[in-house]
Parts: C-alpha cells; sequence; structure tokens
C-alpha cells in the first residue's frame, strides 16, 4: 500500500509539474492556457504532448 501511494503521489506531482509548464508557455505566447491545464492535468504527458504538437 506505501508504494502505491508513493507512485500516486509522484504521478500527481508531475502532472502538476507539466500543466504548471504548459501553462507558462501558453501565456507567454498570448494563448487561452485553461484548456491545456486541464488536459494536462488529467491526462499528463498525453496532455503536453498534445499542446506541443497541436497548441502552437
Amino acid at each position: 500500500m506505501g508504494r502505491l501511494k508513493t507512485l500516486l503521489g509522484v504521478t500527481a506531482v508531475a502532472h502538476v509539474a507539466l500543466a504548471w509548464l504548459v501553462s507558462l508557455d501558453a501565456k507567454k505566447r498570448g494563448d487561452d492556457a485553461g484548456r491545456w491545464i486541464a488536459l494536462t492535468l488529467l491526462t499528463g504527458v498525453v496532455g503536453a504532448v498534445d499542446y506541443v504538437r497541436n497548441g502552437r
């Protein structure tokens, strides 16, 4: 059970960090960051990759 909690915690931190980076980049470019933040928070790397491919 302890390893599962650790894995979930690390995953949550990674999702938040990725969403923060996407937010910074989207705001710098003048894009609406809300949609990309939500997508990245929910899907993690998939959302960040989608932003890089389609958000620019």
